[in-house]
């Protein structure tokens, strides 16, 4: 049993208040392809074990200024399980979108849900869809793991908040934010005079300047869209093969198909330095906190992706870890601010808000246990994305984000899964998913697409 008050985190905070100040919430979806399909008894059984899980929270929200929210478990109202219907092999893509447009409620429930459908060509497809806000790709994956291992986990039972917790928890945020503004004024201040312009401005969202604010007759004009997606598959052979005659990594063949894919898409070109986003978790075993992520930024030479440079990548990736692990960066100092602040006052701020403009979210190597749903002998593949609900074409363009990738490998297949967040580059998924086939086959790798 949880013993402690669940309070909110920075991360949580955002996605909070994307889903409640702006209303263009944050889903995060896990997505598994078997070689049999899930029966009906695995995926209740599977669902119900979900529902005792961390994913399995409400939002409450706090009594006083500055005390942070908290959650409380949910274990009767945070998720349902369906079975679809028969899919075809085309359907597949449609299928996953359709799930991903599900509506969850932070206060009232349900915060997931699971679904799992046959294919006619046999094997089955099952997506498990939940709100970012209650649980990051680790928080959710290890929840998975415990569901299909059946193993006696505790319970997610965290304590509620009386009103003398979110006293000191208030007491406890004001100094935090005296503390960090005064280390900001002494960063800003040691950094006077410091050469802090770069030899290469790298290209980012921000290189393109922001367009006009809409008014509210226009904002009312606009309809959401479908974020375009595209997923292929990846002979594992082929990837190691490819990772190991340019002397790289996973990762680094993966960042460099995402850099690859900027040039691709016009927002960057050959001679430039792009920056990637590269979200890291900061969770440690028995953590139950619903979303604890770091973001780290690399700067790199599209050159390098060009000229299949793998090993500079990996080399400047490393580096870049390493000067992250030892720094405390601006926007850390500015968050427990930023979370003290009313949805009005943060809105303001964020009017000119743009996203990363590539992320590279690599999975890593997937335990077959977890890949099989329980059972390893019917893995296919696996692949997971993070997607906006009710966004606009035109909000899209306000953002300015490039695309966002994910990276799993199974063994016998790697899967990328990419969602493009440039309406002009990529306008729909056939185009967005043309662009991937492309990249990958200049690096000679074979694809099948999804």
């Amino acid at each position: 049993m949880t013993t402690h008050v669940e309070r909110t985190t920075h991360d949580d905070d955002l996605f909070i208040r994307m889903d409640r100040a702006f209303g263009v919430p944050v889903l995060s979806q896990a997505i598994w392809r078997l070689t049999e399909p899930l029966s009906a008894d695995e995926l209740e059984q599977i669902g119900r074990r979900l529902l005792t899980s961390p994913i399995s929270r409400r939002l409450h929200r706090s009594r006083i200024p500055f005390a942070r929210d908290f959650w409380t478990a949910a274990p009767t109202a945070a998720g349902r399980m369906h079975l679809d219907d028969e899919l075809d092999d085309d359907s597949i893509v449609d299928w996953i979108e359709r799930a991903a447009e599900v509506r969850f409620d932070l206060a009232e429930g349900p915060v997931w849900e699971l679904r799992a459908a046959p294919l006619a060509s046999g094997g089955g497809m099952v997506t498990l869809c939940s709100s970012h806000a209650v649980g990051d790709g680790w928080l959710g994956g290890r929840a998975v793991m415990q569901a299909i291992t059946g193993d006696d986990h505790p319970r997610y039972e965290p304590k509620p908040a009386a009103l003398l917790d979110d006293v000191r928890d208030a007491i406890g945020q004001a100094s935090s934010i005296g503390i960090n503004l005064a280390a900001l004024a002494r960063d800003t201040w040691a950094a006077r005079g410091a050469a802090d312009k770069e030899a290469t401005e790298p290209v980012t969202s921000r290189s393109i300047p922001a367009p006009p604010v809409p008014d509210e007759a226009e904002l009312a004009a606009e309809r959401p869209i479908r974020t375009p997606l595209a997923v292929v598959a990846i002979p594992g052979d082929d990837w190691r093969a490819t990772v190991s005659t340019h002397d790289g990594s996973n990762n680094a063949l993966f960042t460099a198909i995402v850099v690859g894919l900027i040039v691709a898409a016009g927002r960057a070109s050959w001679e430039d330095t792009v920056r990637v986003s590269v979200p890291m978790s900061l969770r440690e075993t028995e953590d139950t906190r619903a979303n604890s992520t770091t973001g780290v930024t690399l700067d790199l030479p599209a050159e390098w992706s060009r000229d299949r440079d793998l090993t500079a990548i990996r080399r400047q990736a490393k580096q870049t870890y390493l000067d992250a692990a030892a720094q405390s960066s601006r926007l850390s100092r500015l968050q427990p601010l930023m979370q003290a602040l009313p949805d009005v006052a943060v809105g303001k701020m964020s009017r000119n808000a743009a996203t990363p403009l590539a992320l590279a979210s690599n999975g890593g190597v997937v335990d077959p246990l977890f890949a099989g749903l329980g059972d390893p002998s019917r893995v296919a593949a696996f692949t997971s994305r993070a997607t906006t609900q009710g966004v606009s074409r035109e909000r899209l363009s306000r953002l300015r984000g490039g695309l966002a990738a994910w990276f799993h490998d199974t063994g016998e297949t790697v899967t990328i899964a990419v969602s493009g967040l440039d309406p002009v580059a990529f306008p729909s998924s056939t185009e967005l998913r043309e662009c991937v086939e492309k990249e990958c086959a200049r690096w000679g790798l074979p694809t099948s697409a999804w």
